[in-house]
């Protein structure tokens, strides 16, 4: 059942088994896991029931209440240039899950058997699970996000007819595929809690405090903008609230903690971690190739709602050798007319301005696009004529390493509610752009031998135009070993008995696959060890 919070009466004190901070895709993932069994849930959400990227086309009294509890995901960015942070979080039913593009839904794909592993040259990385072990739940957490059959390798599609990988030398270079699900967004599941009988959801309720004694959960307070304060008791809590958030209720509850619950060791907030989105060069195709070798790289539906797409990545052996982060490469069409600089820094200050991120030399960009405006003008109007592409332009998702200096800290200023808000001090290191540079020099060689073309690096040329993809990972990072972890390896928080974490913040390192469908897994994991193991 659904519950306005704003009509539950002040300093009311609720009870529940199970309370659960959030309901994003992780908290309607563990909550949907108990619909109909004996616990009773409580489950809390900063946001409501609607929400819409164009706020402007909500009636005035819904869009004051939807700005309102957006804005409290508001906070500063002190670090690499990043979007406005009250952008990179949805507070509402369903979560991030809302901002998914409604075309393409949730992009896809399980981290590779190389990011749970240790590797040489890379002290940090390593999770307390392997592949293996998610692998069951992987395959119930793509039923759960609608998504096609659990196939991603290009063999099973090549088998099916969706088109040959290139023939690359697998020995340096793999093709790899991604699931676009079109009806994954989280909020479908609306009918299912509203006919729940033991799961009580809270709407436009912000958790701002954990109260906790001896190691042991015992109060999440809350308030809501309309200024009553309530709170919740449970036996086990689970916060699912994202990276940032979930970093900063821990810092800002205090009670027993003078640095927070779980940081003890001063590890929540740090090691955050994005996927870093770079247009790194273009592949310039031989012309004797067809252009049906590159069938598999486009999006091709496989269903109603689900599409599938090709990119590569680095064989794990090479990966190895050259002690290298994970990423893939994704080909974009285009025309020879979009490779000029002034085309480039036309599209870098298009992205920027959309997003709102203040990327580095973006002045010079502008400058570049304006005295090559006939350039820009031509290469639009080609692309507007619909003439098939001529080449391919490169982008690159690439795995982040994770460093201490890569944070979420609280700053002075406060919200509405009184709780301070966040400092993202968001930092890439040598280490990332040594592994962008040297993976593209790799599969450029892989593509020269194999005689499919030419590709053409533009990594360090000019000021890096750097974008995110609202992938915030890694601030309660998952380690057995308390010093180099907040959370063991069941996403219970070392130094407390019945509190867990859910979400993107537990994972150690993030490889380079968007995170949702192993934070759906990890969920489905943690439910059954609830299940299971009571506190």
């Amino acid at each position: 059942m659904f519950t306005d919070a704003r009509s539950i009466a002040a300093d009311s004190i609720l009870r529940a088994d199970i309370c659960i901070i959030g309901a994003g895709i992780a908290g309607i993932t563990i909550a949907r896991e108990f619909i109909g069994r004996p616990e009773s849930v409580v489950v809390i959400e900063g946001g409501g029931l609607e929400f819409t990227k164009s706020l402007r086309d909500l009636p005035t009294v819904l869009r004051r209440h939807t700005l309102g509890d957006q804005a409290l995901a508001g906070g500063r960015n002190a670090g690499q240039p990043y979007y406005p942070l009250r952008f990179t979080r949805v507070r509402a039913f369903g979560g991030s899950s809302r901002a998914w593009h409604e075309h393409r839904g949730v992009h896809a794909r399980p981290l590779d058997a190389i990011d749970f592993g240790t590797r040489d040259g890379l002290p940090e990385h390593g999770w307390p699970i392997d592949r293996e072990e998610l692998d069951p739940f992987y395959e119930r957490a793509q039923q759960v996000c609608a998504l096609g059959p659990f196939a991603y390798d290009a063999k099973t599609w090549e088998a099916q007819g969706y088109g040959a990988p290139l023939p690359l030398d697998p020995k340096l270079v793999e093709s790899v595929i991604f699931q676009f699900g079109k009806r994954s967004r989280f909020d479908r599941y609306e009918h299912d809690f509203a006919r729940a009988e033991n799961v009580s959801i809270l709407l436009h309720a912000a958790a701002v405090h954990l109260a906790d004694s001896g190691g042991r959960l015992v109060r999440a307070d809350c308030a809501t903008l309309s200024g009553n304060r309530f709170g919740v008791r449970a036996r086990t809590f689970v916060v699912a609230v994202g990276a940032i958030e979930t970093a900063r209720l821990l810092l800002v509850s205090r009670d027993s903690q003078p640095a927070g619950i779980g940081n003890g060791r001063d590890l929540v907030g740090r090691s955050f971690m994005e996927h870093p989105d770079v247009a790194v060069g273009y592949l310039i195709p031989d012309p004797e190739l067809d252009r049906s070798a590159f069938r598999l790289y486009e999006h091709q539906r496989i269903g109603e709602h689900v599409m599938v797409e090709a990119m590569f990545r680095l064989s794990d052996c090479t990966l190895r050798t050259e002690r290298l982060l994970n990423s893939v490469l994704r080909l974009r069409p285009t025309y020879r007319s979009g490779m000029t600089e002034a085309v480039r820094s036309a599209q870098v200050v298009r992205r920027s301005v959309h997003h709102g991120v203040a990327t580095p030399g973006l002045a010079k960009h502008a400058l570049r696009a304006i005295f090559g405006a006939p350039q820009v003008l031509r290469h639009y109007a080609t692309w507007r004529s619909g003439r098939p592409s001529e080449v391919f332009g490169i982008d690159v998702m690439a795995e982040q390493a994770p460093t201490m200096v890569s944070r979420v800290t609280l700053g002075r200023r406060r919200d509405r509610l009184g709780v301070p808000m966040t400092i993202l001090d968001w930092r890439l290191t040598s280490v990332d752009w040594d592994s962008i540079r040297r993976t593209m020099e790799i599969f450029g060689e892989a593509v020269r031998k194999a005689g499919v073309g030419t590709v053409i690096s533009t990594v360090g040329k000019h000021s890096p135009a750097v974008f995110g993809n609202w992938h915030h990972l890694g601030t309660t990072r998952m380690h057995r070993d308390p010093a180099r972890g907040v959370v063991d390896e069941n996403c219970r928080v070392h130094e407390m008995t019945n509190l867990y974490i859910a979400g993107g913040s537990v994972f150690p390192t993030g490889g380079y696959a968007n995170p949702s469908l192993t934070i759906v897994a990890l969920s489905l994991r943690l439910a059954d060890h609830l299940r299971s193991a009571p506190n």
